[in-house]
């Protein structure tokens, strides 16, 4: 996914949850429309998940090879020291990818939650008629 598409999937994500959120609950019939752009959200932010945790994969790999490239042609006795300090940098780009991969999944598990419960909830008031309680 290019980096546009990225954005245009973060884009749209947020603005379905946006939507959802300016619905009330208790109105007839909101909670249905709520799950239905949730669920819309949590699809997209599916990708952008997946997205995160294969840049951050991609990272991982990159400082993993070029640790190992920079301590075989260091010279003896440097190695370890020399291929530390070549992947400096890295460690940092894959601790800011690990970072929006852990935000990717922890958002979509909430909204996941969010959806659970707002079916159960909509189960529950086509049982009893569509009375609330509380």
């Amino acid at each position: 996914m290019t980096h546009e598409e990225l954005d245009w999937h973060i884009e749209q994500s947020n603005k379905l949850r946006d939507q959802a959120r300016a619905y009330d609950e208790d109105a007839p019939g909101a909670m249905v429309e709520i799950v239905r752009l949730l669920t819309a959200a949590y699809d997209l932010m599916g990708r952008i998940s997946a997205q995160m945790d294969g840049d951050y994969e991609k990272l991982y790999t990159l400082r993993q090879n070029t640790f190992t490239l920079a301590k075989s042609q260091a010279k003896k006795g440097d190695r370890i020291l020399t291929a530390e300090l070549a992947v400096m940098e890295l460690r940092n780009l894959e601790a800011d990818a690990y970072e929006q991969k852990m935000f990717w999944r922890n958002e979509r598990e909430s909204v996941k939650e969010k959806i659970y419960e707002l079916r159960m909830r909509v189960r529950i008031d086509m049982q009893t008629g569509g009375v609330t309680h509380g």
